[in-house]
């Protein structure tokens, strides 16, 4: 006699016991998606907005050095330090000259040299005059020499150094400039008859996805602040109202 064996007819699917559908996994990658693009459009958004506050905040720092030269009758400029991401202002008692002819990488190597050369003469010159009795070192007859102007810094609280946070120098142009400098230091002169140079700053944002050009007009020490890159005219120059000048 053989044994009869029974088996139970397994129970129905419910619902809840399916797996994840294909479907449902494509609305949880879009919702991700969407998370992640609404994340990156907001971080883009708040450099963008650093990016134009320093803009801003530079382009006072300019206009209120115009002023100042002009009623101080004192020659002042701008310091822009590319590589440290700074900018302060300085300003001079002594009789200052622009140098002719535009500067160039290799025209600043050799103005660094001379300067160089110059202190050390200075300190050869003060250590002479040190072994000297007073009234020799008074009238020793000593050629010519023009006195270089002199910078230091601006003790008005108005402009401290000031660190561009969220945003960097991406490069500086004045027409003195053979082409933008990008590194070292720049600098943009205001004189006491209310003249400024012409000059191009670009600030950007860390990965350099967005531009700001600050384009400062010699005349009226006004600043046009636009968001993107002006770029620099190399070979033509414009006045207050953005028409070329013919020579």
């Amino acid at each position: 006699m053989t044994e009869r064996r029974t088996y139970a007819a397994p129970a129905p699917a419910r619902p809840g016991d399916a797996g994840v559908t294909l479907i449902e996994l494509m609305v949880v990658m879009v919702l991700i998606a969407l998370l992640v693009g609404s994340a990156a459009a907001s971080i883009r958004s708040l450099a963008k907005s650093d990016l134009r506050s320093s803009a801003s905040k530079m382009a006072g720092a300019v206009r209120y050095l115009f002023d100042r030269a002009s009623t101080t009758g004192k020659v002042h400029r701008l310091v822009l330090d590319i590589d440290k991401g700074r900018y302060w202002a300085e300003v001079t008692d002594d009789r200052f000259i622009m140098a002719g002819g535009r500067e160039t990488e290799e025209s600043r190597q050799k103005e660094a040299t001379k300067l160089a050369k110059e202190a050390e003469e200075a300190q050869k010159r003060a250590e002479e005059k040190a072994g000297l009795e007073e009234m020799q070192a008074r009238y020793k007859p000593e050629p010519f020499r023009p006195k270089r102007a002199q910078f230091g810094a601006f003790k008005e609280m108005a402009i401290r150094p000031v660190d561009l946070n969220g945003a960097r120098i991406a490069d500086v142009y004045t027409p003195r400039l053979a082409e933008p400098l990008d590194v070292g230091q720049g600098y943009i002169y205001f004189f006491p008859l209310g003249m400024t140079e012409a000059a191009i700053v670009h600030l950007t944002d860390k990965k350099r996805e967005a531009f700001y050009s600050l384009v400062v007009h010699p005349l009226t020490g006004r600043v046009q602040i636009k968001n993107s890159y002006v770029e620099p005219p190399l070979q033509k120059q414009y006045d207050d109202e953005d028409k070329e000048i013919v020579p």
